[in-house]
């Protein structure tokens, strides 16, 4: 597959925005299965890894969700608020972006393997306006669920949020759907050799005050589940 050309007009990229492939091994999953893009904005150079609850979520500063029930599939980016106590998990709002914001392209390879996101970067910098209670939950999940019912809808703003021109990344599989506003689902892959057991894969780190294209990169070879939706890598594009 030709990787995105970045740039401004048809095939790229317009400024201030990123383009995700993710890509699967044999076909999508979307009945039982949901598929997560976390991001590290932090500049800590931690990559977020599945098993959360051994570090806290650290490196997880917001997320790219991609599921959904009866056949409508959506993409919902949400944000990690912390609460000043670091002994909390962090709680997860959704950010309310708006289509031009926030786009989702199904079958981008014509394959039934890849889905492309591109979204502006500019939804990184959301901030909870509320400080709402975290849910502690027993297993490892790369969403942890936030209730509709608390979430305020503000627009992205800088306030509170310390965002850095280098990011990290992981991608996973969660087994279990995104319904409206609660994603779901405990991590059953990642892109690191131990799959969701893994807490040692170290992403590419992502300037993105510059242009790039990764190109093809590629899930590590080890202890994957064998599912036709294990990850098999993707491509991250950018437009500063």
């Amino acid at each position: 597959m030709t990787p995105n050309r970045v740039g401004v007009g048809p095939g790229g990229l317009e400024s201030g925005f990123m383009s995700v492939k993710f890509r699967v091994q044999s076909a999508f999953n979307f009945s039982s299965d949901s598929y997560a893009i976390v991001f590290n904005t932090s500049g800590s150079g931690q990559t977020p890894w599945p098993q959360t609850f051994s570090n806290n979520f650290a490196g997880y500063s917001m997320s790219i969700v991609v599921g959904g029930v009866g056949g409508s599939i959506q993409a919902q980016a949400y944000f990690y608020y912390r609460p000043n106590t670091t002994a909390q998990i962090p709680v997860l709002y959704p950010i309310g972006a708006t289509p031009q914001q926030l786009i989702f392209q199904p079958n981008t390879n014509g394959q039934g393997t890849e889905f492309t996101i591109i979204f502006d970067r500019v939804l990184s910098l959301f901030s909870a306006t509320t400080s709402p209670t975290p849910s502690p939950s027993a297993s490892a999940s790369a969403t942890p669920s936030a209730s509709p019912s608390t979430s305020p809808s503000p627009s992205p703003t800088s306030s509170g949020v310390t965002v850095s021109n280098l990011w990290n990344f992981n991608f996973f599989v969660l087994q279990g759907q995104q319904t409206g506003y609660q994603p779901q689902g405990t991590i059953i892959d990642s892109l690191g050799a131990g799959g969701p057991n893994d807490n040692t894969y170290a992403s590419q780190q992502l300037d993105v005050s510059t242009s790039f294209d990764t190109g093809a990169f590629y899930v590590q070879t080890g202890n994957h589940p064998s599912i036709p939706d294990g990850l098999a890598g993707g491509d991250i594009a950018n437009n500063p």
